[in-house]
């Protein structure tokens, strides 16, 4: 943040405004003339009933919020945030602080980063505690301060895009993460801790491949520098890599629908290993064993808990693939890392590259005389990016979220940033970007080492005590909690107990 100071000033209507003094100027936060009028001009409108959470962007001596002073017991909770550090002890606040000071439910974060916001916020905002989240934003504290809320506003919507995703995520495939978690804990004898595999490439480069349309673009350079690079696949590139003739040396898998099966259908295993989270599906990780990595799933937490740092995690907490192939390159020490085939939209049109088995699946069902694989994808992209486009690009939400959330990433754990090889998706704006070629160039002095051979490590079942865990699981109180964290639920019903039983056997 750039260095400033503020002092009060008397207004001509006689309330009080702030002075902001920077780069050897002056600006006003408010209206030196009548910043009460200006405030009522701008006021949002307050709907406790509908939003029980209010997030305020600015605030000075809150002018534009003494319409909440009637409203302030309707929220659960109320979060302001100012550039200003201790603007909430200041006398001069008058009214607007007075009354809401005696307020249990409001919390101040004042003078803080934004890094640091949104690590707050993060922590305070549980959207299953919520009916509905409204933000309000203070005009004057944007118009001088333009580039510190901006950021503090991409945090909160990002905070609010995943966990309002997590949330909805819980509610659909809660009973699918708690299955497959117990039943994966009866595939430990086929698995190893990702932690093993920590630093072992380092001095080594790798590539990290997707199956969004742009990655067509590069497949013969992947295939013609294979021996410059190790392979990280994410599980829908495994077809169309194989479809070309090209065997990656890891997999990374962590969707839990049982769908992405049809990712390894003629996958045969050797040569790959395979990297799983708690929550992959059982009947995958029993067929290729491999790498488990914890995440934030409770079962996981609950291993953390009693294992602390055993096992390892390449979890990103972006909620894709991407971030987690990504983690996974950092924990193995490779040094150079590429990415292709992440396009964060429908890039000329088309949802996955050909060869990929969901186009492959478009095409089966699809191919006839009235609708073509490309009338059935131009149809799907208009339906699902709802028209929303990015720099031409038809795109969706959740896909800007991943992007923002991988740009994120990359800032806090990248020492250099990884090449990003794509020249149709939306930028990534922290990545290096470069054509395969000169990647491959400076890959060339990265010595690969030997293939890997597992099994020169402690095995998952000589670390984790499985009865311990599973009896801890099996306890009431620990049941109960796990099924309503899992399940999205606020009380345990018999469907949960009966779930519990069976799965857990």
């Amino acid at each position: 943040m750039k260095e400033f100071t503020y002092r009060l000033e008397d207004a001509k209507s006689g309330g009080k405004t702030i002075i902001i003094s920077r780069d050897c100027k002056e600006f006003p936060l408010h209206s030196r003339i009548d910043p009460l009028r200006e405030g009522e001009k701008n006021a949002p409108e307050f709907n406790p009933d509908k939003y029980d959470l209010l997030i305020v962007l600015g605030c000075g001596l809150g002018y534009h919020l003494m319409g909440l002073r009637d409203k302030v017991s309707g929220y659960k909770k109320i979060i302001v945030i100012d550039i200003i550090s201790g603007l909430e002890r200041d006398p001069a606040g008058g009214e607007f602080f007075e009354y809401l000071r005696s307020s249990a439910n409001l919390t101040f974060i004042t003078g803080e980063e934004p890094e640091r916001v949104e690590a707050r916020l993060t922590e305070m905002i549980d959207l299953n505690a919520y009916r509905g989240v409204q933000v309000v934003e203070h005009t004057g504290s944007f118009r001088l301060f333009t580039e510190y809320y901006e950021a503090v506003k991409s945090s909160v919507k990002r905070i609010l895009d995943k966990k309002s995703g997590d949330k909805a995520t819980v509610k659909a495939f809660g009973s699918i993460f708690l299955r497959n978690a117990l039943n994966n804990m009866k595939n430990i004898d086929k698995l190893e801790p990702v932690s093993s595999l920590a630093g072992r490439f380092s001095g080594s480069s790798a590539l990290i491949v997707s199956s969004a349309p742009s990655v067509e673009d590069y497949i013969n350079d992947i295939k013609k520098f294979r021996d410059r690079f190790y392979i990280i696949a994410v599980d829908s590139a495994l077809p169309m890599l194989r479809e070309h003739g090209i065997k990656p040396d890891f997999a990374v898998s962590i969707d839990p629908q049982h769908r992405i099966a049809e990712h390894f259908s003629g996958h045969e295993g050797r040569g790959t290993l395979h990297i799983f989270s708690i929550v992959s599906p059982p009947a995958v990780v029993e067929r290729y064993g491999g790498y488990l990595s914890l995440n934030s799933h409770p079962v996981s937490q609950i291993i953390e808990e009693f294992y602390p740092g055993a096992v390892g995690s390449i979890d990103s907490g972006t909620g894709s693939v991407a971030g987690d192939a990504l983690c996974f390159a950092l924990l193995a020490g490779f040094g150079n890392i590429g990415m292709t085939g992440f396009d964060f939209s429908f890039s000329r049109n088309i949802i996955y590259a050909r060869g990929t088995s969901y186009q492959k699946r478009y095409s089966l069902f699809f191919n006839n005389r009235f609708v073509t694989p490309e009338g059935f994808n131009a149809a799907y992209i208009f339906r699902g990016s709802g028209s929303l486009r990015v720099q031409g690009r038809y795109t969706r939400r959740s896909f800007l979220g991943y992007r923002d959330s991988l740009v994120k990433l990359i800032s806090e754990r990248c020492a250099a940033p990884p090449v990003i090889i794509n020249s149709r998706g939306i930028p990534v704006s922290k990545g290096r970007y470069m054509n395969m070629q000169k990647f491959a160039e400076i890959c060339v002095s990265c010595k690969v080492p030997p293939a890997l051979h597992p099994g020169n490590h402690a095995k998952l079942k000589e670390i984790i005590d499985i009865k311990r865990i599973n009896d801890f699981l099996a306890k009431g109180e620990v049941k109960e909690e796990l099924l309503r964290h899992s399940l999205g639920t606020e009380t345990v019903d018999k469907r949960g107990e009966r779930f519990f039983r069976i799965v857990s056997g």
